[in-house]
C-alpha cells in the first residue's frame, strides 16, 4: 500500500510541475475573440502576437505591467499567431506565457491570418494593440511594441472619458 501511494504523489507532483497555468484557447474565428470579454469590462483590450516575433516578446513584461495596473474595468486578451509558422506548437506558446507569467486570457489562433487582419484592421505587421468599448467600437490602437507607461495613461484617459 505504501507503495502505491508514493507512486500516486510522484505522479500527481509530475503533472503539478508540467501543467500549463497559461489560460490559453483554441479559436479559429476571429470574430469569437470577443466572446472571451467579461460583460462588466468597459474597455476591452486585444494584443495580436506571436513567440518569434522579438518586438512582441519585448513588450511582454510591459503588457504584464499594464494589465496589472487595472480592475475589472479592463480586460486584456492576447492573440497568438504562431500558428501560421508550420510546425508551430501550441504547448509552446503556452509555455511562453508560463515563463514570462503572462496571467491574462490569451488565444491560439488557428485560423486563416488574412481573416484576422481583415477584421482587426491592420496589414500583418505585429504586435497590435487595439483598444475597444463595450459595445465593440475601437477608441485606440497603437502598431508596434508597447511601453506600460504611456500606455497606462492612454486606457486611463479613455476611461475618465467613458464615466
Amino acid at each position: 500500500m505504501p507503495l502505491r501511494t508514493n507512486s500516486l504523489i510522484l505522479v500527481l507532483l509530475l503533472f503539478a510541475t508540467t501543467a500549463s497555468a497559461a489560460d490559453l484557447h483554441d479559436v479559429n474565428d476571429p470574430a469569437r475573440i470577443k466572446s472571451f470579454f467579461p460583460r462588466n469590462a468597459r474597455i476591452r483590450v486585444v494584443n495580436i502576437w506571436a513567440t518569434w516575433c522579438v518586438p512582441c516578446v519585448a513588450e511582454m513584461p510591459d503588457l504584464r505591467m499594464i494589465n496589472a495596473a487595472f480592475g475589472p474595468e479592463l480586460t486584456m486578451v492576447g492573440v497568438s499567431m504562431d500558428d501560421m509558422i508550420p510546425g508551430a506548437k501550441r504547448e509552446n506558446v503556452a509555455r511562453f506565457l508560463d515563463q514570462h507569467w503572462i496571467g491574462y486570457l490569451n488565444v491560439y489562433y488557428k485560423g486563416n491570418a488574412d481573416d484576422l487582419s481583415s477584421y482587426y484592421h491592420f496589414e500583418g505587421e505585429i504586435p497590435v494593440t487595439i483598444a475597444f468599448d463595450a459595445a465593440g467600437r475601437e477608441v485606440w490602437r497603437h502598431q508596434g511594441p508597447i511601453k506600460s507607461g504611456t500606455t497606462i495613461d492612454e486606457l486611463r484617459k479613455l476611461l475618465r472619458r467613458m464615466h
